[in-house]
């Protein structure tokens, strides 16, 4: 993706820069800060409501990383729910969830503090504030840079802190887990563990971090979900032992008390130079807590700002594409809470929006899978679907409750503030009524006809996966002319004529789906303006693209999509209801060359030259195998039999105006049009023989 000056946002991260967002929201203060606090309330059985915590953080997981899959957009849940549930709940989520993250971020920033003193004697709230600058500078410079020095911190954090547990765990086993400070094990009983469970939760929030930077994530179809489980799986894991091993080596009395205690367990295990690696891992956990918070939280205004429920100036992207405004708002709102709140306030107000946010997530899902948008494809679908949504939806809602009337008065007053600021300020900015209203389509005049094309937009910008067979469309599309003077009722027409033989429908029904989706996309260009109409058909598994040129122009009306605009060109892409994730990448794909080689298409005389100018370093040549043209030597022969040189290969087939796949037994037939592509330099000239070397007897 471009950057910057466009206003859209790098498609930079990859599988690690994932892994290492949401590790680094998640084990600083679970892991460095929780411990003493958790422990003050049930003893070593907090590690019993680390290792819950993280088993009930599955579902709310999955259904984020679904909803990332599906709409990869900057804002991450709040971008999720307002399109689900609508424009006032997504302005409570929107507000709530960047109040959640700046309140987690401010937690680790105490937690650094606690652990700075051990360093220097001076006063470090005021150094927090000054890092929390340096981070906001980090931020601006790019999510990439970001995400990289997040990457070495989360290293650094998992060499030291293994090495902690390993050694804790094996001292622990030779004192024997059933001694000394793990005795009694329960102090305050049972049921008490859950209460903690709540506290704890914060320590997960960070799942939602990555959401939020889904749009510059490399193919978020698969780093996402994998990113997710394995930063999940990791985290559980390095709290619950860290927190078994702390309990066990430092006395009752100490540990609750201590806002630094893995240091004070490092130093009963480890060597005093080791404990001081503990410091500084602590240092660097911390560091990138609120580093990845940064990078977080600052995507929520501007995706706000870009929705009409915030002032447009605040979703400007700056020069190197990160969102100035919102990481200096989040970067000043994160200082204001170091200076004037305490630990375990800001855990339990964090931890109460953070589980009711993950709760309207799993309602998401359930909304935008029973709305039955054409344009909600998931690359990763929720296993025990409904069921893992609704014991999402239990589990945070009795969490909530089990941190008691603090954390609801904090969601309640929050949610009314966002509901406030909906009705006097952005009612009226915003026309979306939700996903929800196409579950209920009995309000026909409310249902959001426009959040169909929307998704598939989002989902366009996705990026191709593997499989995804661009070159494949474009080589084998079919290029038609509108007469001077059509509209675009007569292009479709035209393009459905072609599309109905293969599809299998009458050309009227291959128009109306076309209509009925209403996905349409229009490339602006000074050169060769475009547009993309999309439809999905059940008849078909392998996408279709039909060109259709209108030299002296056609014009888009409402009911396609547009506003009056004029193109030269309309791509009509038939995708499959099979595979729609595909079909709408696939639409993404064409839509960004149609931007970038407008000119070329404009200059392009003949079929190849158009689909050269959609595959940047290939070349399209077509050959007409005439019986006494220069290729007749090739009729009567497999495609299998035909040498070409290293990657040159046969598109497609055209035999009597019907487009052919070319299956590797076809029998070429005189007359026979040959589509061939390859690398620039590689292929011969326009008006040479077809570039086979031999025919394979």
């Amino acid at each position: 993706m471009g950057a910057g000056g466009n206003g859209r946002l790098t498609r930079s991260l990859a599988l690690r820069h994932v892994f290492a967002l949401s590790m680094g929201a998640m084990v600083p203060s679970g892991l460095f800060l929780l411990p003493g606090l958790a422990a003050s309330k049930v003893g070593p059985a907090a590690v019993l409501a680390y290792l819950i915590a993280g088993a009930l953080a599955i579902p709310a997981m999955l259904s984020v990383a679904e909803l990332s899959t599906a709409l990869p957009k900057a804002g991450g849940v709040y971008y999720f729910l307002e399109r689900a549930l609508g424009p006032s709940v997504g302005t409570i989520a929107g507000f709530g969830t960047w109040l959640s993250l700046v309140l987690k971020d401010a937690f680790a920033m105490v937690g650094m503090s606690a652990y700075l003193v051990l360093v220097v004697d001076i006063d470090s709230r005021p150094l927090a504030v000054v890092l929390i600058g340096l981070f906001m500078v980090v931020n601006i410079a790019g999510s990439k840079a970001s995400a990289s020095l997040q990457l070495w911190l989360v290293v650094l954090i998992l060499a030291i802190m293994g090495w902690f547990i390993a050694d804790g765990l094996l001292e622990t086993s030779e004192r024997g887990f059933g001694e000394g400070n793990l005795d009694p094990f329960f102090t305050t009983g049972k049921s008490g563990v859950f209460a903690v469970v709540g506290l704890v939760f914060v320590s997960y929030g960070g799942l939602t971090k990555v959401a939020s930077a889904a749009e510059e994530v490399d193919d978020p179809s698969l780093r996402i979900p994998l990113g997710l489980t394995l930063s999940l799986l990791t985290a559980t894991a390095l709290c619950t032992l860290g927190m078994l091993v702390t309990a066990a080596v430092v006395p009752s009395e100490v540990l609750h008390e201590d806002l630094a205690p893995i240091h004070t367990a490092a130093e009963a295990i480890l060597p005093s130079w080791g404990a001081w690696l503990v410091v500084v891992a602590a240092l660097a956990a911390f560091a990138s807590a609120v580093n990845a918070g940064i990078l977080a939280a600052a995507r929520y205004p501007m995706a706000m700002a870009r929705d009409g429920l915030l002032p447009a100036r605040i979703g400007a992207v700056g020069s190197r594409g990160t969102p100035v405004v919102g990481v200096v708002a989040t970067s000043a709102a994160i200082a204001l809470v170091v200076l004037a709140f305490d630990a375990e306030a800001i855990a339990k107000l964090a931890s109460a929006f953070v589980l009711l946010t993950l709760g309207l997530v799993n309602i998401a899902v359930l909304v935008l899978r029973a709305s039955r948008i054409p344009s909600y494809a998931p690359a990763f679908r929720t296993p025990l679907y409904p069921v893992t949504q609704f014991a999402g939806i239990l589990i945070s809602f009795f969490l909530i409750a089990e941190l008691g009337p603090l954390a609801w008065g904090f969601v309640v007053a929050i949610s009314a503030v966002s509901w406030g600021w909906h009705r006097l300020y952005a009612t009226g900015r915003t026309k979306r009524a939700g996903a929800i209203r196409n579950v209920f389509q009995r309000w026909a005049e409310d249902v959001d006809s426009g959040l169909d094309r929307e998704m598939s937009a989002a989902m366009a910008g996705h990026g191709l996966r593997a499989g995804d067979d661009y070159l494949g469309l474009v080589a084998r599309a079919v290029v038609l002319n509108a007469p001077e003077g059509a509209d675009i009722g007569e292009a479709a027409d035209r393009a459905a004529t072609v599309l109905a033989d293969r599809i299998g429908l009458s050309q009227e029904q291959v128009t109306e789906r076309f209509l009925e989706t209403g996905s349409l996309w229009i490339q602006t260009s000074d050169a060769h303006p475009t547009a993309t109409p999309l439809a999905l058909f059940e008849a078909i598994d392998d996408d279709l693209l039909v060109i259709v040129r209108a030299t002296m122009g056609v014009s888009i009306p409402v009911t396609w999509g547009g506003s009056g605009e004029r193109v030269n060109g309309l791509f009509f892409l038939a995708g499959t209801t099979a595979n729609p994730g595909r079909s709408l990448r696939l639409a993404g794909e064409l839509g960004s060359y149609l931007q970038s080689g407008a000119r070329a298409i404009g200059r392009a005389m003949t079929e190849a030259d158009v689909k050269t100018a959609l595959l940047p370093g290939l070349t399209v040549r077509q050959y007409a195998l005439l019986p006494e043209g220069q290729d007749a030597g090739l009729i009567g022969h497999r495609i299998a039999q035909l040498d070409f040189p290293e990657g040159v290969a046969v598109a497609s087939v055209t035999r009597l105006g019907v487009v052919l796949p070319a299956e590797p037994e076809l029998v070429l037939e005189a007359d026979d049009q040959l589509t061939v592509y390859g690398p620039e330099d590689v292929m011969p000239p326009a008006g040479d023989p077809v570039p086979v070397a031999t025919l394979d007897r």
